[in-house]
């Protein structure tokens, strides 16, 4: 179970030089935990690559509840005192503090490629090569479940 940025999302299911990695970090550990943050930045992601003509707007679409379908049993939010401590000591942007206090609340790590981070937070944040790099532990893992109320 790691947590992945909006970048190593996109990676995985969008075209770009770190898509074959990003399917390694997938293989190696395909529980990928975000805070519901990922969402709104993954479709800032989508509206720029429209834009720059790079994909459709129905291919988007199609990009989009493919992966929505996957990561929304997997999302959490951080204690919002948490993040606003990190950027109080810091000096990060609050988005970047939601991926890095989920990883910290749950004792994983967060693959990302942003330097700055990785160099904050070097117990916390590793770049896609360092963490392909890491021993595999073996066991068992199970997706992780999303346990809601009925609306009765």
């Amino acid at each position: 179970m790691i947590v992945v940025d909006s970048n190593i999302i996109t990676a995985r299911n969008l075209t770009s030089v770190l898509t074959s990695k990003a399917e390694q970090v997938e293989k190696k550990d395909p529980v990928w935990i975000v805070p519901v943050l990922w969402r709104y930045e993954f479709q800032n992601i989508l509206a720029t690559a429209i834009k720059a003509k790079q994909i459709t707007p129905e291919y988007a679409l199609d990009v989009w509840q493919r992966v929505a379908g996957i990561l929304v049993e997997n999302e959490s939010d951080p204690s919002p005192a948490k993040v606003i401590d990190l950027v109080a000591k810091y000096g990060i942007p609050a988005y970047d503090g939601q991926f890095i206090a989920l990883a910290m609340e749950m004792g994983i790590l967060c693959v990302t490629e942003d330097g700055e981070l990785q160099s904050k937070f070097p117990r916390v944040a590793v770049s896609v090569d360092d963490f392909l790099k890491m021993p595999t532990i073996s066991g068992v893992r199970e997706r992780r479940r999303v346990y809601r109320r009925s609306r009765t």
